[in-house]
């Protein structure tokens, strides 16, 4: 594979070389998720071109929602056991985050409820888009569509906890957003999506 990759966007940035071009694509692994070394060239200083190999791992794009409830000033998360949680100090390995997944074949808005009903029992309301992450652009190309939505505690459709046939056992937390900002940042490590969408709702409610 050969072409171009000329974001317009690093020219109005002002970066300094705005003309990088893909050499080849080498495929590493084509598992669970795929590994690719991509070979590239850009202007050296000297107006020499420079030859460079990057590594990107690749798995699908997902999304993830923040619930929470104006009226009772909660939000909603999960616990689910994570490796990284669990080599980093905290006994049970669990991780707190909010409901999302890949998004499949479907659109974001579409995959984000159908992941925030598996994991919560939640149905969510309207929702409101907040910004799409790479939230570890030197590992993955893989993009996290973030939203916050309304949920109310009286529509709730079952009790939540995933798909138990992909092995999936998530406990649901209906928290004070306070609280739950506060458990967040006490563990060894927050998860990076979880804690900006709770700084991020916060000044909303206090408004609310």
């Amino acid at each position: 594979m050969t072409g171009p990759i000329r974001p317009d966007a690093l020219a109005r940035d002002g970066a300094r070389d705005p003309d990088v071009r893909l050499r080849t694509t080498e495929t590493v692994l084509d598992d669970w998720f795929h590994v690719r070394r991509f070979h590239l060239e850009s202007p050296g200083p000297d107006g020499r071109a420079r030859r460079f190999t990057r590594l990107s791992m690749a798995r699908g794009d997902r999304a993830a929602v923040l619930p929470y409830c104006p009226a009772r000033g909660t939000v909603v998360l999960t616990s689910q056991f994570r490796v990284p949680a669990f080599l980093h100090g905290r006994p049970d390995g669990r991780l707190l985050e909010v409901p999302g997944g890949l998004l499949d074949a479907d659109d974001a808005g579409t995959a984000v409820r159908r992941e925030a009903e598996e994991e919560t029992g939640f149905r969510i309301g309207e929702l409101r888009e907040v910004c799409v992450t790479y939230l570890a652009p030197q590992l993955s190309s893989e993009r996290t569509h973030l939203f916050v939505a309304a949920y109310d505690p009286g529509h709730r459709v079952s009790a939540g906890g995933g798909v138990a046939e992909e092995g999936e056992d998530i406990q649901v937390r209906e928290l004070p957003l306070d609280e739950a900002l506060d458990e967040v940042l006490s563990r060894p490590a927050a998860d990076a999506k979880t804690l900006l969408l709770l700084l991020y709702l916060r000044p909303l409610m206090s408004c609310a």
